[in-house]
């Protein structure tokens, strides 16, 4: 009987190490996650998008007027994650935290979309319908 219990608990770790592996720390049943931050500085201006999270780094995108960058990613399994964006337009860098799981979980529902204005970025909140507007860091 212990020798059988045994056997299924180095089973189950087994199973267990090979699914977190497998799943890179992102829990596979949580839905996608995109996010969507649109230029909306004015005519000819340029804005320069770079996100990270702990475990990503996007990289740089340049987004012109009107447009937007969209990244996608999988919450994980601890639900801590976190991306946050420097953005660049005419030689000032600005900050946003653009996804934090446990702030955006409900407010976002699987989309989060940013309008990045001169002045402040703005979070539609699909719990308010409304703005979620914030001043830059």
């Amino acid at each position: 009987m212990v020798h059988s219990i045994s056997h299924i608990s180095i089973f189950l770790l087994v199973l267990i190490s090979y699914l977190a592996k497998l799943c890179e720390g992102k829990v596979l049943f949580f839905p996608i996650r995109h996010v969507h931050l649109k230029n909306n500085l004015g005519d000819g201006v340029n804005l320069q998008v770079h996100c990270k999270s702990g475990d990503d780094d996007l990289g740089v995108h340049n987004v012109t007027h009107g447009a937007d960058y969209e990244f996608q990613f999988r919450v994980n399994i601890f639900g801590t994650t976190q991306f946050f964006c420097g953005l660049v337009w005419n030689n000032k860098l600005h900050y946003i935290d653009a996804y934090i799981h446990k702030r955006d979980k409900q407010r976002c529902g699987p989309d989060c979309f940013w309008t990045i204005k001169q002045d402040q970025a703005c979070l539609y909140n699909y719990h308010t319908r409304s703005q979620d507007c914030i001043a830059y860091k």
